[in-house]
């Protein structure tokens, strides 16, 4: 996953001692967690990175069950550090060995002391998942989410929060926002979607299935186009 510095195109404002705002009193916008081994752990079973990356160390292994658990584990463990804003994460390295994150009841009960069910909900529906892994990745490609409609920070509000991690877009002094096509008004942050995006393909919100359009479009494409004129031709020759 690319770091706040290549997705907003700056440095972070948290690490710049210039910053007059870094101080012990100010409030940081929380920090997701590290996403980059869920990403190496993607890029290994992903169908669509299979011809272009140039890295993998199995180019021409087919996933195993193991492999595509672990990616819903190591996400399922990501999010979960991310609504305990910063508690836990020791099971994000047994996840990408094929071991299972230590879980606790309260950490896939149906609500929260943030009040943030639709984590809660994206948790439980991963651990599922890894628990009986489908039999490959049908997430949408990296291109579909390089595609998204990009939200300006003039057209947001004060009162907009991102779906998944509770905060508000405007913490953020350059929030990278994206709109899910299903919704004009299903606004994420990128950093937040574009992980579920990539396994899972849905909207988090309605469950929009991009994933299948997306592979309905290309099946669309790949179709040989029967030109109208040869069709009457070959109907003639045979009655």
């Amino acid at each position: 996953m690319s770091t706040y510095e290549v997705e907003h195109n700056t440095t972070d404002p948290s690490t710049n001692p210039s910053n007059p705002s870094n101080n012990n009193t100010t409030t940081q916008r929380p920090r997701r967690p590290d996403l980059s081994t869920f990403f190496a752990t993607l890029s290994e079973i992903s169908p669509d990175e299979a011809s272009t990356n140039n890295h993998r160390h199995r180019p021409h292994a087919v996933p195993v069950p193991r492999d595509i658990s672990a990616a819903f584990y190591t996400l399922a463990e990501a999010l979960n550090v991310m609504r305990r804003e910063g508690g836990g994460g020791g099971g994000i390295a047994a996840a990408a060995a094929g071991g299972i994150p230590s879980f606790g009841p309260e950490d896939t009960a149906a609500t929260d002391g943030n009040g943030n069910e639709l984590l809660t909900e994206m948790i439980q529906s991963l651990l599922r998942s890894a628990e009986v892994p489908p039999k490959e990745v049908e997430g949408v490609s990296e291109g579909f989410c390089d595609l998204l409609d990009r939200v300006p920070k003039s057209a947001l509000n004060s009162s907009q929060v991102c779906p998944i991690c509770n905060n508000p877009f405007l913490e953020d002094p350059y929030p990278l926002v994206v709109r899910l096509p299903c919704h004009s008004t299903h606004l994420f942050d990128l950093e937040c979607v574009r992980p579920w995006l990539r396994l899972r393909g849905t909207c988090p919100l309605d469950r929009t299935d991009f994933a299948k359009q997306e592979r309905e479009k290309e099946e669309a494409r790949r179709k040989p186009v029967v030109d109208d004129e040869e069709e009457e031709e070959w109907d003639g020759m045979y009655g």
